[in-house]
């Protein structure tokens, strides 16, 4: 029996395109996922991402086990639910962009299964960086709940915002995925992902984060565009990651300060 609800069939496909949780795509619909229509719940997907695994780590926390534990089995859970998608995304255009040359040698290093100097320096170093940002948070009262699902939610967003604002590049393969986003799904994207962080984060907190995230996404959109001539998967899922963590660091700035 199909779901006929387009909520539901819409969270069930973006579930199924970010995440390892198993989804029966019968059961909501006859067509392929269209993602571009669902991509409103993209911030959505990132909350539920983090809510599930900064639960476990929060559990942790209560059960008397260190701040710093508790995050990196938490940060992992997460690793675990989305497969690495946006880390992978992270370490392909680490070793594209650094290895540099022509657009079609760029995107062919970028698709190599192998992990490059600059793929691994970015990852451990991203890793770190994750690590060291949510722990702060959380010594300073904030639930590894609360700051997981704002970061998650705020890497989604940057995807949506990316995809209108920059052009895709001619080699890329998402433009059969994910298209320009309508003003009605962003929006729509925007308030779930502001709502629920305007209740856990400063508000001076969150809108410098989001200068913050705004100048990544120009700084990654204009390279991009430089070494490839527009957006590719991987280099939305460095987007998504990085925002991520600026958008967290914007907050840790306010909040000491």
């Amino acid at each position: 029996m199909l779901t006929r609800n387009k909520y539901i069939v819409d969270f069930a496909a973006v579930i199924m395109f970010f995440t390892r949780i198993p989804v029966k795509w019968s059961y909501f619909s006859n067509k392929s996922p269209n993602l571009t229509q669902a991509a409103w719940a993209f911030p959505l997907v990132g909350l539920l991402i983090g809510f599930l695994s900064g639960i476990v780590g929060d559990f942790l926390i209560i059960a008397g086990l260190s701040i710093f534990f508790s995050t990196i089995i938490a940060i992992s859970i997460s690793v675990l639910l989305t497969g690495a998608f946006h880390e992978d995304g992270l370490a392909d255009t680490a070793d594209g962009f650094g290895a540099g040359g022509s657009p079609e040698k760029i995107n062919k290093i970028m698709h190599d299964s192998r992990l490059g100097t600059y793929g691994t320096t970015s990852l451990i170093l991203g890793f770190l960086i994750r690590l060291g940002l949510v722990s702060s948070l959380v010594e300073n009262g904030y639930s590894l709940v609360s700051i997981l699902c704002a970061g998650f939610a705020s890497g989604k967003l940057a995807i949506l915002v990316s995809c209108n604002l920059i052009k895709q590049s001619k080699l890329a393969k998402i433009g059969s995925i994910v298209g320009e986003i309508s003003k009605k799904n962003l929006i729509l994207a925007s308030s779930i992902w502001f709502f629920p962080i305007f209740f856990i984060l400063p508000f001076f907190g969150i809108l410098f984060g989001t200068v913050l995230m705004i100048i990544v996404i120009a700084i990654l959109g204009r390279m991009s565009k430089k070494a490839l001539g527009g957006l590719t998967g991987d280099v939305l899922g460095a987007i998504a990651f990085l925002t991520e963590l600026i958008f967290l660091l914007g907050n840790i700035v306010i909040i000491l300060n």
